[in-house]
């Protein structure tokens, strides 16, 4: 018999196609899991795949079909990159793919579901429902046909069911979080297989406060910034619980909010907020009353959007690792790490259970706690959040838990449990907007892995509806400083590209006519405008990304916006009188304390940053309208020169010819001149010395803050240093990344601290789950892992510790899988999806097995150049190659 192996040999001599060889579509997009937007084409993406090396697309075919079987749309045969665009009216369709290699072998057709979104004015003439005194609403439509697809919006949380059904997996809201006034989104569901045997269906609307109102006795939300927001809440927005739905069947609108027959009621769900938990109390529904839908000039006034990212889901469950009683009637729960959730409850008998969400144990270091007690949960880091459920059942009850709220977790303490509490009864569900993890990684180097953990996991946590700041204090906002500085690994570690994009959208929403943006998206609660200028690059930052990851849109659609930006990046710089002038709220924030529990260690003179990130604002820019091209890129020629000079102006404004460094020598100023290159090639080398020697004085580790961590691992490594990079991650020392998870107080699990020093500050803002410090991921799989992809490009950089290392990566071509083992010679395991080509560097250290290839100098180290197409490939050095 044939070797199953062997694909080529058996096509060489018995001309089949053998089945080891079949070739395959995956990750076919859209997959119908959201909305696109009508009135633009749709752009359908896939990845060929095949068990053959260096497969190439010969060509490809797309068919779409409507709901009644009938094709729409059929491409023809098709050459170039796996992408199509079809312009095609509201509704929901099937797509069809077929693709063929350079020899003429043909790929089985493949299907998956696209949505296409009515226009905004289909909710012309549909009232939203709502009522003061009501939370639960009720309809009923009948003789409905399929398909049937229900279209809803739901402010500030909202459950739908339709015959008792969830429509979907999405929690908390379909409409996620935005500034409504401007812009409200909406999600569209597939309901044909809930509708009953007469296409009818009872319509089940649940709804909560989200960030639109507060738990009883509270105010902290909505604390509205903005004075349209403000007036629309006082006047016609002023009902928070609101829900605007229709369901169309075919091409017709068979019912919605403005329909007759809704009743509306209290139900179960007695109080709700996002910061104190959900107040549930079983057999408390008041009875059903007719409802009449708001008049059509009440109710948010923004745009309807289509929600064209995954809503909230839940990612994963969790069971607990340890369940302790240290008081009668309270359980403590332990889920072995900290992310963000609810907790999923078995009650036995009647009974009021209250559950309350911690992030750590008391421990003696805690400051302002005169008896703690290492057996109960710490709370205080919580500030006014409550965290609290409770549930008031009359009867057993399996599988509650609460919809109106989340929190940041790894304990709960179980109070009125009545029994004993078992892993059986209680469960986590870990919650997250449901992007699609791209990368993963498994370093054997145990302070890596855990920092790859903890950079992945953080930004989980806060990726809630919007890219927040934490998932457990009285915050959970759209910070900006953060976003901006986790954009890059957000894009490495998720498929990011739509959530941001609506982001971004949120930021223009809030832009003033001046260019200036708030410091906090949508502005809610803190923060201030205009924006710390660090806070402010957010926009230009997170539009850049979206370009470096292939996705032009937003930069071609708000290209004005961001020359507006720029403009007020100007009027500030003019205000202030110079670069070194600039006002800065933040600046490098949470530098670690020299000595632990002493708040903020030393930062820059005050501006630095903030010229910093003005700079690179407009380099930023500069490039993004290169991209763009047109008259974008004529723009960019005068924004170019003004990046130019504003470089130049950065290094003379901050380098001090005495002492040969920048501002006043901290390892920041150092870093931040690096990343911007504004450093001369002649005086670069003792500047990286400087940097070097600061760092071998400070215990091999960082004592800069959030912006200085975004840039110093890439500027060392640019620089020729990855060597001491790698050595100051695999620190567990004080202060550093390997701290955080190897202390002896409270080692970080899934998550990374907002203060380095965090188990000996205080309450004021000592979150364990923030994402400020975790743009290291990005670091972690591009230059430690050596993974990179560049569109249909993989650069594969072997070897960089003793060790090894497996990462993968989902691109829109497929995904690519990396094994590198590094003793006294390297192993390298490389599977590249069809149509793409890696190169692969590998320590010249011994013979080159499995390739021939010629070597190159990289900072200094000689290393083999290895070309391959698309495939499995084992090459290394030594006598034999084992991965």
């Amino acid at each position: 018999p044939w070797p199953e192996t062997d694909c080529l040999v058996m096509r060489a001599l018995a001309g089949l196609f053998a089945s080891c060889c079949a070739l395959g579509t995956e990750r076919m997009r859209p997959d119908g899991s959201y909305p696109n937007h009508g009135g633009k084409p749709v752009h359908f993406t896939f990845a060929p795949t095949s068990d053959v090396q260096n497969t190439e697309l010969g060509g490809f075919r797309v068919r779409i079909w409507d709901n009644a079987g009938e094709v729409v749309a059929d491409s023809g045969n098709l050459t170039g990159p796996p992408e199509h665009s079809a312009a095609l009216h509201p509704g929901r369709y099937v797509w069809g793919l077929q693709w063929w290699t350079q020899d003429g072998d043909f790929s089985p057709w493949t299907t998956s579901e696209v949505v296409v979104a009515p226009p905004s004015g289909f909710w012309n003439g549909i009232p939203w429902l709502g009522d003061a005194q009501a939370n639960e609403f009720l309809g009923e439509f009948d003789n409905a046909k399929a398909p049937a697809e229900l279209l809803v919006a739901a402010l500030g949380f909202g459950t739908v069911t339709v015959n008792g059904h969830p429509v979907s997996s999405d929690l908390l809201s379909p409409s996620g979080w935005t500034e409504t006034e401007k812009r409200v989104l909406f999600r569209s569901y597939n309901i044909s297989g809930l509708l009953n045997s007469t296409g009818g269906a009872s319509v089940h609307v649940a709804l909560g406060c989200g960030y639109r109102c507060d738990a009883a006795g509270q105010s902290r939300f909505p604390a509205y910034q903005q004075p349209d927001a403000k007036v629309a809440q006082q006047t016609y927005d002023s009902i928070p619980k609101i829900v605007r739905l229709a369901v169309v069947s075919g091409n017709t609108t068979v019912f919605s909010t403005g329909s007759d027959g809704w009743a509306k009621r209290r139900g179960p769900v007695q109080d709700d907020s996002v910061y104190d938990g959900e107040l549930y109390v079983q057999g408390s529904e008041t009875q059903w009353q007719p409802a009449s839908a708001l008049a059509l000039d009440k109710g948010p006034r923004g745009q309807m959007v289509p929600a064209d990212f995954p809503g909230v889901q839940v990612r994963r469950v969790d069971p607990p690792i340890k369940i302790t009683n240290p008081a009668d009637g309270v359980f403590v729960v332990d889920f072995g790490s900290n992310t963000a959730g609810v907790c999923s409850i078995d009650i036995p008998s009647a009974a009021t259970v209250s559950l309350r969400h911690g992030e750590l144990m008391q421990h003696a270091h805690l400051p302002g706690l005169d008896k703690p007690d290492p057996s109960r949960v710490y709370f205080d880091n919580l500030r006014s959040a409550r965290a609290n459920d409770t549930v008031v059942v009359t009867q057993p009850t399996s599988n509650w838990y609460p919809r109106f709220t989340y929190h940041g977790f790894r304990f709960v303490e179980v109070y009125g449990y009545p029994g004993n509490l078992t892993s059986s009864n209680i469960r986590r569900f870990a919650m997250s907007t449901g992007v699609e993890q791209r990368t993963t990684a498994n370093f054997t180097d145990e302070v890596l892995q855990q920092i790859h953990i903890g950079s992945v996991g953080t930004q989980h946590a806060n990726l809630m509806q919007i890219p927040t700041d934490c998932p457990q204090r009285d915050e959970r906002l759209g910070w900006m400083g953060d976003a901006s500085l986790s954009a890059q690994s957000m894009h490495t570690h998720f498929d990011y590209t739509n959530m941001a994009s609506a982001f971004v959208d949120s930021m223009v929403d809030l832009m003033n006519s001046d260019g200036s943006l708030p410091d906090v998206v949508p502005q809610q609660r803190f923060g201030g405008r205009p924006a710390d200028l660090s806070w402010n690059s957010a926009f230009i930052e997170n539009v850049y990304e979206l370009v470096q990851v292939g996705h032009l849109a937003p930069a071609q659609s708000y290209w004005e916006e961001i020359k507006r930006n720029v403009g007020f990046i100007e009027g500030q710089l003019s205000q202030a009188g110079g670069l070194g002038k600039l006002p800065e709220p933040y600046g490098d924030w949470c530098p670690p304390p020299t000595e632990v529990g002493k708040g903020q260690g030393p930062k820059p003179t005050k501006g630095f940053a903030a010229a910093f990130s003005l700079v690179r604002s407009v380099q930023q820019a500069a490039a993004i309208g290169k991209v763009i091209g047109g008259a974008a890129a004529q723009d960019a020629v005068a924004i170019r020169a003004m990046a130019g000079n504003l470089t130049a102006q950065f290094h003379s404004t901050f380098y001090n010819n005495r002492s040969n460094s920048y501002d006043n020598g901290v390892m920041t100023t150092y870093t931040l001149p690096l990343a911007l290159g504004a450093v001369p090639d002649d005086l670069k080398p003792q500047v990286v010395a400087a940097l070097v020697s600061l760092i071998d004085n400070s215990n091999t580790t960082w004592t800069g803050g959030i912006i200085n961590n975004r840039f110093l691992f890439e500027v060392l490594h640019e620089n020729g240093r990855g060597d001491l990079a790698l050595r100051m991650l695999q620190s567990k020392a004080y202060p550093s990344y390997g701290y955080m998870y190897f202390n002896d107080l409270e080692p970080a699990r899934e998550c990374m601290w907002e203060l380095p020093d965090a188990p000996y500050e205080g309450t004021g803002m000592n979150s364990r789950n923030h994402h400020m410090f975790s743009s290291v991921g990005e670091y972690l799989v591009k230059r430690i892992g050596g993974l990179q992809v560049h569109g249909d490009k993989v650069m594969v950089v072997a070897g960089s510790h003793q060790g090894s290392v497996q990462v993968s990566t989902k691109t829109s071509r497929g995904e690519v899988h990396l094994t590198w083992a590094q003793g006294a010679f390297t192993a390298v395991k490389l599977r590249v999806p069809v149509g793409m080509k890696a190169t692969v560097l590998l320590p010249a250290a011994g013979q080159l097995v499995g390739a021939s290839a010629p070597t190159t100098l990289v900072h200094g180290t000689e290393y083999y150049r290895v070309s391959v197409g698309s495939g499995e490939h084992v090459i290394g050095t030594g006598a034999e190659v084992v991965v």
